[in-house]
């Protein structure tokens, strides 16, 4: 996602009763996407992302299933999702309040060099998908706060960049571990076709004929590289890019017709599921100057 600029301390979204979500992008981090929301009923479907996730838990508990394994977050907890990693998201109880960021991967890689002081071969990843780090995640909570409440100079960059710095060097690693680098050449072949045509209609056919695989044996071997099929994937594509195009102003309804949904209130639907709130609410959060 290209820099934006945008106004500082948004008006909360209203979603069902008693749930809000605010988003924000700061420019200086390379266009970093920040998330502080309260949810109740809000169902996360199973989705992934481009970025990384990185946040914490303040208040009550987020259940959700990643790397096969189901974790109960709760305060104090820091939550990490790496690049094209599938989760989800459900309310446990009450539900919980969380703020989030998602750290592009060249953000982090920067960082991670700063850490080591040498060039990274790879993307620096997070091995644990939950820690209990209580006195960590204020630091975090604090420093998302003061990237939200004022304009980002260097008061405000300063803690959010040694935060990123501090998860990286206590939970991170910076072994070669690029997600998806170890697909067979035919699921990358299907990847990239879904990543590159997901503007139009996309047919089973297509993917057999460029990943020169079956049906049956794509659908399974895809699923089995990435953990989604691959129209779970092409929806979580189309989500991305929707926001992209939203983020630079571009109207829910356009925004529907460039990502290949069939109308706006697909979008609506595929969008709120995996974002947290819809299209047009999003938007207005986010304003791009």
């Amino acid at each position: 996602m290209k820099p934006v600029t945008q106004k500082i301390a948004l008006e909360a979204t209203p979603l069902n009763s008693g749930e809000n979500a605010q988003f924000w992008c700061a420019p200086r981090f390379d266009g970093l996407e920040c998330l502080a929301a309260s949810f109740r009923t809000h169902v996360y479907e199973p989705h992934t992302h481009d970025t990384f996730v990185v946040g914490g838990i303040l208040s009550g508990c987020q259940c959700y299933w990643q790397r096969g394994q189901q974790i109960f977050a709760g305060p104090g907890d820091l939550v990490f999702v790496n690049p094209f990693e599938l989760h989800d998201g459900i309310p446990e109880g009450y539900g919980y309040t969380y703020r989030m960021t998602y750290p592009s991967i060249s953000l982090l890689q920067k960082i991670a060099e700063d850490l080591t002081d040498k060039p990274q071969s790879g993307t620096p990843f997070f091995p644990e998908a939950c820690v209990h780090d209580p006195e960590l995640c204020q630091e975090f909570v604090e420093a998302h706060k003061s990237i939200q409440n004022r304009s980002i100079d260097l008061e405000a960059e300063e803690p959010l960049y040694m935060i990123f710095a501090k998860m990286l060097a206590k939970h991170g690693s910076f072994t070669d571990n690029i997600t998806g680098s170890k697909d067979p050449v035919a699921i990358k072949r299907a990847r990239e076709y879904l990543e590159e045509s997901f503007m139009g209609s996309v047919h089973l056919d297509d993917l057999v004929n460029i990943s020169g695989r079956s049906k049956y044996h794509l659908i399974r071997s895809f699923k089995k590289a990435t953990g989604q099929t691959p129209h779970a994937y092409l929806t979580d594509v189309r989500v991305r890019n929707a926001r992209r195009l939203l983020v630079r102003g571009t109207s829910p309804s356009e925004t529907a017709s460039l990502c290949g949904f069939a109308d706006q209130a697909h979008l609506t639907r595929q969008f709120k599921s995996r974002v947290g709130t819809t299209p047009a609410a999003f938007q207005r959060s986010v304003i791009s100057i």
